[in-house]
């Protein structure tokens, strides 16, 4: 069952791929990641990360989410900005 999860996230990850080319490419002029912390623990959750990318669906944020704990740890920013889904710092 988990690598049939893996296989729906990895399908979303691809999608939310195009969806975020598009809004980094739209402008995120500048935005930092470690800007949007509010809460200064480290995480990003879907709340904060809405302060660069407002157009990001629940969707596009669960699929980055790769533990599923609701919030974006230091490995998935990395990861995802690697894939250039998300802005980099």
């Amino acid at each position: 069952m988990r690598n049939d999860d893996n296989k729906i996230r990895l399908g979303v990850i691809s999608a939310a791929a195009a969806v975020a080319g598009l809004m980094v490419t739209a402008g995120l002029a500048g935005a930092q990641i470690a800007d949007v912390d509010a809460d200064p623990d480290g995480m990003v959750s879907f709340t904060e990360l809405l302060m660069i990318m407002p157009d990001m669906s629940e969707e596009e944020f669960t699929a980055l989410d790769a533990d599923a704990d609701g919030v974006l740890n230091a490995d998935e920013i990395a990861a995802a900005q690697e894939a250039e889904l998300l802005p980099t710092e």
